[in-house]
């Protein structure tokens, strides 16, 4: 029973009894702990098995492309639980919300598929929100967004101040089935989104509700679009 009180403590749970039950943020952050080991090990493995068969064997590099590809789906399925059960409590800070889009763009190595258009930001707006919260959402919504679109299509991105708020909107063309299931996609696990994404949408509300904020979506037009809104300075 000690080990198990041990394993479970947090810097937030100081004052937790033993034998009490952890709590649900506890239990997702150690899970996401214990799991991204194995994952990594798997991914580096794989990674080496490719350099050995490379030219050798077709059909085992393909395989082991999708391991690959699947060990790099589950991280994100444990990002995005962590941060839907808020497992790391919100430390606010003043963060510019714009430079922080920006560098996911860049990091994504899709900028040429990406129409930005910062809209009455000058200056940028500053958004109050924990910096790690603040990245993830940014990049699950453009990660899902960029699975949604046609590799040929672009990602309209666009910040604009409207009074104490900020708001942050992605949109790209969609499919029929997609938009007419635009108000189930912040659902947990709903099955209209991409493999892999069934917590990537709900953790984005999850984020931007925890900051005062909100986050709403609509397919209309043939166009999918979410907005983000933001307290901001």
């Amino acid at each position: 029973m000690a080990q198990a009180a041990v394993l479970y403590s947090t810097p937030e749970a100081g004052c937790r009894t033993a034998g009490q039950p952890p709590e649900l943020d506890a239990v997702v952050r150690h899970l996401s702990h214990e799991l991204r080991q194995p994952l990594s090990t798997i991914d580096t493995a794989a990674y080496y098995l490719q350099l050995i068969l490379s030219g050798a064997d077709t059909r085992a590099g393909q395989q082991l492309e999708k391991i690959q590809q699947m060990v790099h789906q589950m991280s994100w399925i444990l990002s995005d639980a962590v941060h839907y059960a808020q497992a790391a409590k919100p430390r606010p800070a003043w963060v510019d919300l714009c430079e922080m889009i920006t560098d996911h763009v860049m990091a994504q190595a899709v900028e040429q598929n990406v129409e930005l258009d910062w809209n009455d930001c000058s200056p940028a707006p500053l958004v109050l929100m924990d910096a790690a919260q603040g990245q993830h959402l940014v990049r699950t919504i453009l990660n899902v967004f960029r699975q949604i679109a046609r590799t040929e299509q672009p990602l309209h991105v666009s910040l604009q101040r409207d009074g104490a708020h900020a708001t942050f909107e992605c949109s790209c063309e969609a499919g029929e089935e997609l938009l007419a299931h635009a108000a189930e996609l912040f659902e947990p696990f709903t099955p209209h989104l991409p493999p892999g994404s069934g917590l990537a949408l709900a953790s984005v509300k999850r984020i931007a509700e925890a900051h005062r904020g909100s986050a709403s979506i609509e397919g209309t037009g043939g166009v999918l679009r979410l907005e983000v809104r933001l307290p901001s300075e």
